[in-house]
């Protein structure tokens, strides 16, 4: 015969229940800040790449009625009108590209097109191609990276190549020319991670901005957009984003009138071998 069992409720504590409670309470207000922060940054980039938006859509709107006015127009009206339509259209590629590309990289469900790869022959190729680009051929480019550089990581090449070109883009336009531009990687002492420099001789970025570069809604300082004459600001932060995707960090140090400095770490295998 089987004896049926009563069911016996579990001795919880009224302060072990109290301390839970409270847990739990706190860890959904901490996650509902925030997903009402990232509404918020979400609305208010939105509005900047509207505004961003209507700036070359209204300019190239004004330019096709001109040249469609009936007006008496010269060879040289047409060819200026047509070059300010085809400037214009190149910004809202530029932007729209960004905007997909950012989407692109923040979507956790895309997957990352991991490699393990050299550390240092990465960084050397990626220097001598920089140097056989037209665009940095108006400053020096400069590499240092320790012989003793020994490592792997597992990256996916074309974003962190588009890290880089966004940073050296950075550096490269707002830097006098002929003046230096240098790209360094070490190992971090403190921890096992490469990290990557690109340091340049710009105007430098005011103290109070520095914290806010890399956030998608920060439109404080156009100087410091890679890539774009419409001053969105998605050009740090989709490098932002690709390190991160990549588990690291990036952060920036300046002076104004001396330059900047963009670093961002990455995990980094040590080899017991030399190159």
């Amino acid at each position: 015969m089987t004896v049926k069992k009563e069911f016996e409720q579990p001795s919880i504590e009224n302060d072990t229940m109290s301390s839970k409670l409270f847990t739990t309470t706190n860890q959904l207000f901490a996650a509902n800040q925030k997903l009402q922060e990232m509404q918020r940054q979400r609305g208010e980039m939105l509005a900047n790449i509207s505004h961003d938006l209507r700036a070359p859509i209204t300019a190239i709107r004004s330019a096709v009625d001109y040249l469609t006015s009936g007006q008496n127009l010269t060879p040289e009206d047409y060819r200026t009108s047509l070059m300010l339509i085809d400037r214009r259209t190149a910004t809202l590629e530029s932007l729209i590209q960004d905007m997909y590309y950012l989407f692109c990289v923040e979507d956790a469900s895309r997957p990352l097109e991991r490699q393990t790869i050299d550390a240092a022959q990465f960084l050397e190729e990626y220097y001598y191609d920089a140097l056989a680009d037209s665009r940095y051929s108006r400053h020096q480019l400069l590499l240092d990276i320790p012989e003793d550089l020994n490592g792997k990581i597992t990256v996916d090449i074309q974003k962190i190549v588009r890290v880089l070109d966004n940073l050296l883009g950075n550096a490269v336009k707002y830097s006098p020319a002929g003046s230096r531009i240098l790209l360094t990687a070490a190992r971090s002492a403190e921890s096992s991670c490469l990290t990557v420099s690109v340091r340049d001789n710009g105007p430098g970025i005011p103290q109070e901005a520095l914290e806010h570069l890399f956030e998608r809604t920060y439109t404080g300082s156009p100087a410091r957009t890679p890539g774009s004459a419409t001053g969105n600001g998605l050009g740090l932060s989709i490098v932002k984003a690709i390190v991160e995707r990549h588990q690291g960090q990036v952060s920036c140090e300046s002076i104004e009138g001396k330059g900047s400095c963009f670093t961002f770490t990455l995990p980094f295998e040590a080899c017991g071998f030399l190159r």
